[in-house]
C-alpha cells in the first residue's frame, strides 16, 4: 500500500489515542492529486486514516512539524531532518460500514498512515440518521454536506461561540431554519433576544412576543419570582436578611395569596401549603395601595382603619385609585383628643411605598407589573405556556429588546424556571415534556450568565435556572443552546455541560482557552484555528456530530438585524439633514420607542 498516491508515512509512537506519524522521505508532493482533486498533506485540522485489514481508524491531524519543534512531542526525538505528524484518533469503519466514534484496536508502530479522500469524508459524513439536519458543507469539500443530530444537540445541549461579526447570528439563523424547514413539524424552540435581532430572519418560522407589540404582547407574572428577587427589582434588596419593612411587605404579599388560594384557574391549592414564596398571583398595586393607607392615613376611631379619614374635596372623598397609582388624600389629624386620629405613629415604610409606586409606573417594566389580566382566575400560567408554545410556529422568539440591563438577570431566569417547572411537574402530560421537547436558545448569554454570578446572594438568578435546564433538562424534555461572543465571561458550569461546541472565529486567546478547555474528543488543540477562519465557517465538535467538522454555514437572506452601521455609505446620505432629535428625548423620557416610518 506504500505505492497509493494516498500513503503519508508510518507510525513510530502510541500514546493512548494520540498517534506519532513519521512522513515518509518518498512523498511525491506536499500537495498531492488524487483523483483529479488537490489536498494538502499535514493540514491542521484534515483526517487521515490507519488501514488495518477491513478496519479503516480515522484520526484527525493536530500537529506538523520537522526535527526543529520534535521537543514538542514529548521529547520524542526524531531523526535530523525528519516531517512528522501528530495525529488524535477519533473513531472507525468496517469496510463500507457507518462510520463510528470511539477505537476498537488501537495501532501500533509502523501501521501505514494514509491521506483521507473526499470518497472516504462521503463515508464518514453520510447518515441515514432520521433525526440529523444538514447545516451547511464541509469547509474542505463544497460537495459533501454537514449533519447534526437534534436529539444530541437538544438532550446534551449545545454553545455556539464566535467573535462579534464571524456569522454567530447568521449561524443561529440558519441551525434553527435548518430545524424547523418541516421535516419536524411539531419541534418547538424558544429563543431569548435581547438586542431585537431575529425578527426579519425569522418571520417566517416564528411567533415573535415583544414589550411594544400590542397584538403579541411579551408579558411575564412577576409573581413567579420569590420574594428576595422580587425585592431586589422594587427595593433594591440585596441582603438575604428581611428588614422590618421587608416583613410587612411579606405579610402583605402572604395575605394576597391565601385569599386566592381556593379560586385558581388551574385549582385550588391547599392554604397550609402556601409560602410568600409560592408562584401563586397577587395585585401588587392594591397591595401598594393598602400600605399607603395605613402608613398615612388619619382614622376616625383609632386602630380601625375602616374608618379612614379622607380629605373631602368639591365633597369628594379623595381615597385615590389603586389601579391607577393615585394615592389616597387624608384629613389632617387634630391637634387635641379628637378625631380624626393618626393611625400609625411610625412611619416605616414610607421608602418602600415611594420605590414601589416608582417601579409600577415605569413604562420599561410594564411587561412584568402591568399584566392585570393574569390575576390567577382571569389567566394563569398555563394561559402563558399556552401562548408560547401552542401557536403554529416552530419557533417562539422572546424579545426583551428595551427590558432594563438591571434587571434582564431576573427576566431570563424567570423565563426558564417557568418552562423548566412547568416541564419538570408535567413530565407526564401528554403532548409535553418529553413528549414534545423544548430547546432554549440564549442569545447574547454572557449579558446575563456571567461567570461567577450566582456567588452572590440574588444575582445570578439566570445562571442558576439555566444551570439547573443543563444539569437535569435532558430527563424531562427540555434542553439549552447558549449564545456567546465572550466564553470566557460565562458561566464555567453552563459552559462544561454543552456537549457540543460550534465555535466561529475568536480572536481573544482568552476565550480560545475557554473554548480549548471545554472542547471534547481531546481536541483542544483544534482551537489554535480559530483566529484564522473565515466569516461564516466554524468548528463543530462533540454529540452532535459523527467527527469533528470544519463547515461552512451557509448565509442566510434576510439576514439577522446584527450587522455592523456602513459609514461609507450613512455619511454619504444627505437626504436627512436635520433628524428630530425631539423624538429621541421623548422615547427616553417615556422609556418607550415609538415606530417610525422613514420616507425619503
Amino acid at each position: 500500500m506504500k505505492n497509493e498516491t494516498t500513503y503519508l508515512g508510518l507510525i513510530v509512537r502510541v500514546i493512548g489515542s494520540k498517534l506519532f506519524v513519521e512522513l515518509s522521505e518518498d512523498l511525491p508532493s506536499s500537495t498531492p492529486i488524487i483523483g483529479g482533486r488537490l489536498y494538502k498533506v499535514g493540514q491542521i485540522g484534515s483526517f487521515v486514516k490507519v488501514p488495518l485489514g477491513s478496519l479503516n481508524i480515522f484520526g484527525i491531524v493536530t500537529m506538523v512539524g520537522a526535527n526543529p519543534a520534535a521537543q514538542a512531542t514529548d521529547n520524542f526525538d526524531f531523526p535530523y531532518g525528519k516531517r512528522w505528524l501528530e495525529i488524535q484518533l477519533i473513531g472507525e469503519s468496517i469496510g463500507q460500514q457507518e462510520f463510528q466514534r470511539g477505537v476498537s484496536i488501537y495501532p501500533t508502530i509502523d501501521d501505514e498512515v494514509h491521506l483521507v479522500t473526499d470518497e472516504d469524508l462521503r463515508l464518514i459524513h453520510a447518515t441515514n440518521n432520521p433525526s440529523s439536519v444538514n447545516i451547511g458543507t464541509l469547509a474542505s469539500s463544497d460537495s459533501l454536506p454537514a449533519f447534526i443530530d437534534i436529539d444530541k444537540l437538544l438532550s446534551r445541549h449545545a454553545a455556539i461561540l464566535g467573535s462579534t461579526g464571524s456569522g454567530k447570528s447568521n449561524t443561529v439563523t440558519s441551525i434553527l431554519r435548518s430545524i424547523t424547514n418541516g421535516t419536524f413539524p411539531k419541534s418547538k424552540i424558544i429563543l431569548i433576544d435581547p438586542h431585537s435581532e431575529y425578527h426579519t430572519a425569522l418571520k417566517d418560522y416564528a411567533k415573535i412576543f415583544s414589550i411594544d407589540d400590542d397584538t403579541n404582547s411579551l408579558k411575564i407574572p412577576f409573581w413567579g419570582l420569590s420574594y428576595n428577587e422580587l425585592a431586589l427589582i422594587l427595593f433594591d434588596k440585596k441582603q438575604a436578611a428581611d428588614s422590618t419593612q421587608d416583613i410587612a411587605v411579606q405579610d402583605k404579599i402572604l395575605e394576597h395569596k391565601l385569599s386566592i388560594a381556593d379560586n385558581l384557574k388551574c385549582g385550588a391549592v391547599d392554604k397550609e401549603n402556601i409560602s410568600v414564596d409560592s408562584p401563586i398571583p397577587f395585585n401588587l398595586k392594591k397591595i401598594w395601595y393598602d400600605l399607603y393607607n395605613e402608613e398615612y392615613a388619619t382614622v376616625n376611631t383609632k386602630q380601625d382603619i375602616s374608618t379612614a379619614a379622607y380629605f373631602i374635596e368639591g365633597g369628594i372623598e379623595r381615597k385615590g385609585d389603586w389601579k391607577t397609582l393615585i394615592a389616597p388624600q387624608f384629613a389632617a389629624p387634630s391637634a387635641g383628643a379628637a378625631a380624626p386620629f393618626i393611625f400609625k405613629q411610625t412611619k416605616i415604610l414610607s421608602s418602600y411605598l415611594n420605590k414601589l409606586q416608582g417601579k409600577l409606573k415605569d413604562n420599561r417594566l410594564n411587561f412584568l407589573f402591568n399584566i392585570d389580566d393574569y390575576d390567577g382566575i382571569t389567566l394563569d400560567i398555563d394561559d402563558l405556556l399556552s401562548e408560547w408554545l401552542n401557536h403554529d410556529k416552530p419557533i417562539t422568539i422572546l424579545d426583551l429588546g428595551g427590558v432594563p440591563f438591571e434587571i434582564m438577570d431576573l427576566v431570563v431566569g424567570l423565563i426558564s424556571r417557568i418552562l423548566f417547572e412547568s416541564v419538570f411537574w408535567g413530565r407526564n402530560v401528554p403532548g409535553f415534556g418529553k413528549q414534545r421537547p423544548i430547546l432554549m436558545v440564549y442569545e447574547e448569554a454572557h449579558s446575563y450568565l456571567p461567570k461567577g454570578g450566582s456567588n452572590q446572594t440574588v444575582t445570578g438568578y439566570a445562571s442558576r435556572a439555566v444551570r439547573r435546564i443543563c444539569k437535569e433538562g435532558r430527563k424531562y424534555g427540555i434542553g439549552a443552546m447558549v449564545v456567546s461572543q465572550r466564553p470566557s465571561d460565562l458561566d464555567e458550569t453552563i459552559l462544561s455541560q454543552c456537549g457540543t461546541f460550534i465555535a466561529l472565529r475568536l480572536s481573544n486567546s482568552q476565550d480560545q482557552g475557554i473554548v480549548n478547555a471545554a472542547m471534547p474528543d481531546n481536541l483542544g488543540s483544534l482551537s489554535e484555528l480559530l483566529p484564522s477562519l473565515r466569516t461564516g465557517e466554524a468548528i463543530i465538535v462533540g454529540e452532535a456530530v459523527k467527527i469533528p467538522s470544519r463547515v461552512r454555514i451557509p448565509r442566510i437572506d434576510p439576514r439577522p438585524d446584527s450587522g455592523d452601521p456602513e459609514p461609507s455609505v450613512a455619511w454619504k446620505d444627505t437626504s436627512i439633514e436635520k433628524p428630530e432629535f425631539s423624538k429621541a428625548i421623548v422615547n427616553w423620557r417615556k422609556q418607550k420607542i415609538e415606530k417610525i416610518s422613514i420616507t425619503k
